[in-house]
């Protein structure tokens, strides 16, 4: 059996990126039921073209930020997240690529572990920010 390895929470260590590859038409209309949101943007090509001058769909926001929340628990744990507070800074084209990256940028000892703030940074395949952020997680003692 394999011991996990304890997470390094030292001030600018780098959590395990994640990467979506391309997310297809299929992916983001799966995103819209699931959310409710079937705003035309995402799901309506012809829309997106012709109402709203973009050159396709686009994936939804809450996506590339449900994408960062799975960065962290990925990294600390299914129930580790406190709070995650997100800014979108670039709309993401369906078929696009996304990487999550999370830096850690302060500890605090609190009862049973560790609060640790993460700044995090979702980017396109271009390298462009789409969503930009941090989070507090809690990190268990010995994790």
């Amino acid at each position: 059996m394999n011991t996990p390895q304890p997470l390094d929470l030292s001030i600018g260590a780098t959590l395990p990126p994640l990467s979506t590859g391309p997310i297809t038409r299929h992916r983001v209309a799966l995103y819209a039921h699931g959310s409710g949101d079937l705003n035309p943007i995402h799901v309506d090509p012809d829309y997106a073209r012709q109402q709203a001058g973009l050159p396709d769909v686009i994936v939804h926001g809450m996506y590339s930020m449900g994408q960062l929340s799975r960065l962290l628990t990925r990294w600390a744990g299914p129930d580790s997240v406190r709070s995650i507070e997100t800014r979108f800074a670039a709309m993401l084209p369906v078929m696009a690529s996304l990487e999550c990256n999370g830096v850690v940028e302060a500890m605090q000892p609190v009862d049973g572990g560790s609060l640790v703030t993460v700044k995090l940074v979702a980017t396109q395949g271009d390298g462009m920010a789409v969503a930009t952020g941090s989070a507090q997680v809690f990190v268990a003692a010995g994790r």
